[in-house]
């Protein structure tokens, strides 16, 4: 079953925050609860008032306040909600985003970009989701600035010194601590195929499974993984649903299914890479889109495991497994577009980095009602609204003072505030999406506020 929080929710994510001075820990549940409210919104406005705009741009700026120890104290919450949901497998998505600064040309401490005619710095996260596609919190995340005498693609350097090296330690950062019971599957996209991410030591209850861009080449075999798999017997059919971009609609691709156990070479010696490099065998399945749309490139993916895959349904769960691995983007995207992290103007980035640990909090919260509302609608919604927010909301949204004793479902309270956020519910409109969800969030702050005024005792 999947786990919920109660109302008080930043404090029990904050409860194992480990700073320097107990203020200083009420003033982080403090800023995490205001800018929940309203996280579009600059310091001043989230604040609220002068003082305390002026505490939390101190806050940002102290010292003392270490960011590494506001993650860590999420990610115990994390580890805390993969224990009491009692899983027996979670995925841990890995993906890295860009954080653009050049408009704020000001800010101190910034480094070329992979453009590097913009500047900002780089963020590694590592999200921990449940099998059914629930977000559960961050597990591990990374922070740089690129120099801009370090060239990013010198393959010839050792592993240790690429940026690349950030999926091997994202891997092993994630995987600390994990409840024994659980068996962890990181899931990650093309740049992380990388040879020595398949061979490093891990534990034993720890999984791979990447998709490959590389042509790796098969032991006994002129031919590479991706050949083989193309004249292997089709399995069967599966449907996987395509976003949309800006040049196609969303799409449902019809693909065909092939998989096979590969014992795949190491690359060719070069400067750099171990010498002492060995095969290693995986679980290769290729889908192959049969029937695309004019003028559309098919879909076709190249999945590499270390999980066992030796019949259909295996397979079939790989490639869910790697279609979940689109929640970290959506993390990164309501970090940027939710959060407005790239608008906000603290001058350096060790700032900037301060104010991205209280983010990240917000930020999966908002990722979390959005799913959970998908994974479990039965639930009744005060796992996520307080006892005056949801009354507020069915007040507003049924136009009348009166509201039931019973809370009504998650499900039914996410559709009200979806449609606060401008979510018209109809049928080719699906699920609400975590943007009408957060302007929503916007909105109900203020109907709660009034709320409250005309029904407190």
């Amino acid at each position: 079953m999947d786990s919920v929080l109660d109302s008080d929710w930043v404090s029990q994510e904050m409860d194992k925050l480990d700073l320097p001075d107990k203020r200083l820990k009420k003033r982080t549940i403090k800023i995490i609860t205001d800018f929940s409210q309203n996280p579009t919104a600059s310091i001043p406005e989230f604040c609220g008032e002068w003082a305390a705009t002026q505490a939390t741009y101190h806050y940002c700026d102290n010292q003392a306040v270490s960011r590494e120890a506001i993650v860590a104290a999420h990610r115990q919450a994390t580890l805390s909600r993969i224990e009491a949901g009692a899983y027996l497998r979670i995925l841990a998505v890995q993906d890295t985003t860009e954080y653009n600064f050049s408009t704020h040309p000001a800010t101190a401490g910034l480094g070329p970009l992979d453009n590097p005619k913009v500047t900002g710095f780089f963020v590694h996260s590592t999200l921990a989701v449940t099998e059914t596609g629930l977000p559960l919190g961050l597990l591990a995340q990374a922070l740089w600035v690129r120099s801009a005498d370090d060239p990013p693609k010198d393959k010839h350097r050792p592993i240790e010194q690429k940026e690349s090296f950030k999926w091997l330690q994202g891997m092993e950062h994630s995987s600390r601590h994990l409840p024994q019971t659980v068996q962890v599957v990181q899931v990650s996209d093309q740049e992380s195929d990388i040879f020595e991410y398949f061979v490093q030591p891990r534990p034993e209850q720890v999984e791979l499974l990447v998709r490959s861009y590389h042509q790796r080449k098969v032991v006994d075999e002129t031919k590479d993984v991706r050949s083989i798999l193309r004249t292997s017997p089709v399995r069967g059919k599966v449907q996987v649903e395509v976003k949309r971009t800006p040049d196609h609609p969303a799409r449902t691709a019809v693909c065909q299914v092939s998989y096979q156990r590969v014992k795949i070479r190491p690359p060719k010696k070069r400067p750099g890479l171990p010498t002492d490099l060995k095969a290693v065998t995986l679980s290769a399945v290729l889908i192959q889109e049969t029937n695309p749309p004019p003028g559309v490139e098919p879909l076709e993916w190249l999945l590499l495991t270390t999980l066992a895959v030796t019949n259909f349904d295996q397979a079939c769960q790989v490639i869910e497994y790697y279609t979940l691995r689109w929640l970290i983007e959506r993390l990164h995207f309501v970090l940027k577009s939710g959060c407005a992290l790239e608008g906000r103007q603290l001058r350096t980035v060790d700032r900037l980095q301060r104010f991205l640990a209280l983010a990240n909090v917000v930020a999966w919260r908002l990722l979390w009602l959005t799913y959970l509302g998908r994974a479990q609608p039965d639930l009744p919604c005060t796992v996520a609204f307080t006892d005056y927010e949801w009354k507020a909301l069915y007040a507003y949204t049924h136009k009348m003072a009166l509201v039931p004793n019973d809370p009504p479902t998650l499900q039914q309270a996410t559709l009200w505030l979806a449609q606060l956020g401008g979510f018209l519910g109809r049928k080719s409109d699906g699920e609400p999406g975590v943007k009408v969800l957060w302007r929503g969030w916007r909105r109900l702050v203020d109907i709660a506020q009034t709320w409250l005024i005309f029904n407190t005792s």
